[in-house]
């Protein structure tokens, strides 16, 4: 597991990974710890490293916390961001970039392993992730997350389940090697790609998923995806 902790300050950084070494070890889990002191040194680093989570400090000279999450999230990033500070009053701005929680400074043993045991719910280390070219670096994607891919002029727009887009610039062809019927994914258009365990409901013409997305099916497609969506519910 990778966490990264942003802070100008050291010494705090410091105690945060203290912590987060107790939980970790009380747990029987690996940590890989990534420490910066400043929001452009973390964007850089996450855009190649992916981090898993992501604590960081709120108030910070040039980029704060608030505009370093907007940078991540532009970057169509989904990782979890837990926001630290000493004040209450960014609590909307951390909604705003959908953070996953929000932690007063001084962090305690009672106020972090409770919100790191939440996040291990829902932390999965056994998913299969696609690693993807993006217009501000690479992103990592959880294939099980996506709902269904749309090739777009020389893009791909990979729609996730919880209403995200994220825009990659890849070969749709390439897309298809990865999210094949193997991974539980069908190519029903020459323009989309499905993940089977997400349809709702289909005709001769087309989809409707369990996250109310409608795709077409081309008509030289349809027998192809019945055949691929039965076998793969039936497996």
């Amino acid at each position: 597991m990778k966490i990264a902790i942003c802070d100008d300050e050291m010494q705090f950084i410091d105690a945060v990974c203290f912590l987060l070494n107790e939980w970790a070890k009380e747990r029987n889990i690996k940590l890989t710890l990534y420490r910066f002191t400043n929001g452009d040194d973390l964007i850089d680093a996450h855009r190649s490293e992916c981090m898993d989570l992501i604590i960081l400090d709120v108030i910070m000279p040039l980029l704060n916390g608030i505009d370093a999450a907007r940078e991540l999230r532009n970057m169509n990033q989904t990782v979890p961001i837990v926001f630290l500070t000493s004040s209450r009053e960014y609590a909307v701005d951390s909604y705003e970039v959908k953070a996953f929680h929000y932690l007063m400074k001084p962090v305690s043993r009672g106020s972090l392993f409770p919100m790191l045991d939440d996040f291990l719910k829902t932390f999965n280390p056994m998913k299969t992730f696609f690693t993807a070219k993006t217009t501000e670096g690479f992103c990592r994607i959880a294939i099980s997350d996506v709902d269904y891919l749309e090739a777009q002029n020389k893009q791909v727009l990979v729609h996730l389940a919880n209403d995200r887009t994220i825009i990659i610039r890849e070969l749709f062809s390439k897309c298809a090697e990865i999210f094949s019927p193997k991974n539980g994914f069908c190519c029903c258009h020459r323009s989309y790609i499905v993940n089977l365990n997400n349809v709702e409901q289909f005709s001769k013409t087309q989809i409707t998923t369990i996250h109310n997305a409608v795709i077409p099916i081309s008509r030289n497609s349809y027998t192809i995806f019945k055949e691929t969506y039965f076998n793969h519910m039936f497996e």
